[in-house]
């Protein structure tokens, strides 16, 4: 399989269906071109305000979390070798002007661009490359590395990824967005020289824009790098940290800002009723329950009947309404089914009375007391009305509010950090294939679940997926996993919610997709292509 960036080359775009297939390529050299330059100077300055605190480490990729948190700011910082972009879901030329993918799958071949540079004027280098690769230590990095036969450099411009095996998914994971940061690079030389923690404080990329200062956890600022292989529009981009979602809204009415995320559900008649806003509502991630522990016997939630009422009682029609206008999904599935072998499911029923019954063949007549309900911030109100639903069964929680880097790096720890009885509320947009949730937030020691979740017999199914090379095995065995956590409620898929953001008068967008173009992603990236008006 092969993929150019180049407009001169006669390769043509091939599907994405046929990589997953692994479909096949010759590994044929082509001449090299150098790389585009931006035709006019960047403008302007915008403002972005972010809804949380900003955590350091979602500056380096080397600490991909699995998430799409990391992603919004890699990739104004950082590139990769493919990525997503817009409507390509994993296969986007970038800092590699083209690929192939051998038919076997077990080799993957990258051309880098001619004269790319880090920010500090160093060439992005084969050497990067490898070292990124060898020493990523976050999400799916167990699974690269016990994949990997060797990462090769063939010159100044070329690497080659070799396989212990058929690799069939190495493409779709190392390029898509929300899952790794396998494929962001950092230079090699400067990232050793200064230790993990020091590039937080002052990281170094190859992205469309620099960073010029950073206020920990509360506001960074970029300039537009000037030597990037594409035109970018804007030359100075702010995100800080608001929040307060009031105060964002006001900022935004006032010309403070440009761009706002998260809009909660009482304020999205403000937005609607100012003519110089636009309201971006974009289908995005899944919210889902775990209920921490289940597996163990002393557990109220060890009982399937305990699992099946705490979903009976979530009213998920009033949480769409309430919280993304109604413009959410109930799709009844924890994973987003956009995503490879996502399995479509039946809406879940919101039934209190036959929730009541199971509570009382259960054992629990009158309910029980969960020690806390832990929503991803800063999704409070939606986790208050959780809370508000499970009382309706007798299961009376209290909500626990955290600081989003905190949440999450508390998911990537075990059952000691969440005793008692504990159900925390996830949620995730997840790139590539149902897989990358299974193994971020269900496998046995999963990068955010830790011990808190293992089903071994799902796990030893879920082995037979990646060692198959069959394509409808895979997808047999992919839908049978995914239908045993649901029919059992290992976890309880809550709904598929509208990421609802607000773009002011300033920027240029007919439409609010004109701003959030990337479909596998809530937010406004990428950001080099973002213009002002005037």
């Amino acid at each position: 399989m092969k993929r150019d960036d180049r407009p001169e080359s006669g390769l043509s775009t091939v599907s994405r269906r046929a990589v997953l297939a692994g479909a096949a390529a010759t590994l044929l050299p082509l001449p090299a071109i150098g790389p585009r330059r931006a035709q006019a100077a960047a403008k302007g300055k915008m403002v972005l305000t972010w809804h949380t605190a900003m955590a350091p480490r979602w500056l380096d990729p080397q600490e991909h979390d699995g998430t799409a948190t990391p992603d919004n700011f890699l990739t104004a910082l950082h590139d990769a070798l493919i990525k997503n972009s817009g409507t390509t879901l994993y296969d986007h030329p970038a800092l590699a002007e083209r690929y192939e993918f051998a038919k076997d799958a077990k080799s993957a071949t990258f051309w880098l661009r001619e004269g790319i540079k880090f920010h500090n004027g160093e060439p992005v280098t084969p050497e990067d490359v490898k070292f990124s690769y060898e020493n990523y230590r976050g999400a799916l990095s167990a699974t690269f590395k016990s994949k990997t036969e060797a990462v090769e450099i063939v010159d100044r411009r070329t690497i080659r990824f070799r396989f212990k095996e058929p690799f069939l998914d190495f493409l779709l994971l190392y390029g898509s967005g929300n899952v790794t940061g396998a494929g962001w690079i950092v230079p090699a030389k400067y990232y050793q020289q200064v230790g993990p923690d020091r590039f937080k404080r002052k990281p170094i990329g190859a992205g469309p824009y620099k960073l010029a200062s950073q206020e920990a956890g509360v506001q960074l600022e970029f300039e537009a790098f000037e030597d990037y292989y594409k035109p970018v529009q804007i030359k100075y981009l702010t995100m800080k940290s608001v929040p307060e979602a009031a105060t964002r809204l006001a900022m935004l009415e006032r010309g403070e800002a440009d761009l706002i995320y998260n809009v909660p559900g009482e304020l999205i008649p403000r937005v609607k009723g100012n003519p110089k806003l636009m309201l971006a509502p974009v289908l995005s991630g899944s919210f889902w329950l775990e209920l921490v522990g289940f597996e163990d016997p002393k557990s109220p939630f060890h009982d399937k009947r305990v699992r099946q009422a705490i979903s009976l009682a979530v009213d998920r029609a009033a949480i769409n309404e309430a919280e993304s206008a109604g413009l959410g999904r109930n799709s009844g599935n924890w994973i987003n089914n956009d995503v490879q072998y996502g399995l479509q499911w039946p809406e879940f029923e919101h039934n209190l009375d036959k929730a009541r019954k199971l509570m009382k063949e259960a054992g629990h007549p009158d309910g029980f007391e969960v020690d806390w309900l832990t929503p991803l911030p800063a999704y409070y109100a939606r986790g208050e009305r959780l809370v508000s639903q499970l009382q309706a069964i007798g299961i009376r929680a209290r909500l626990q509010v955290m600081e989003r880097g905190v949440f999450l790096a508390r998911t990537r720890t075990g059952k000691e950090q969440w005793p008692g009885v504990q159900i925390i509320m996830h949620g995730a947009r997840i790139g590539g294939s149902w897989s990358n949730w299974y193994e971020s937030f269900f496998k046995c020691g999963a990068h955010n679940a830790a011990d808190r979740v293992c089903v071994k017999a799902l796990d030893a199914k879920f082995a037979r997926y990646q060692a198959s090379a069959d394509q409808a095995e895979r997808k047999q065995l992919a839908e049978e996993i995914q239908r045993t956590i649901l029919e059992n409620y290992y976890l309880v898929p809550v709904f598929r919610h509208a990421f609802m953001n607000a773009i002011g008068p300033r920027i240029a967008a007919e439409k609010w997709q004109d701003v959030f173009p990337t479909i596998t992603s809530g937010y406004a990236y990428p950001w080099e292509d973002i213009k002002l008006k005037g």
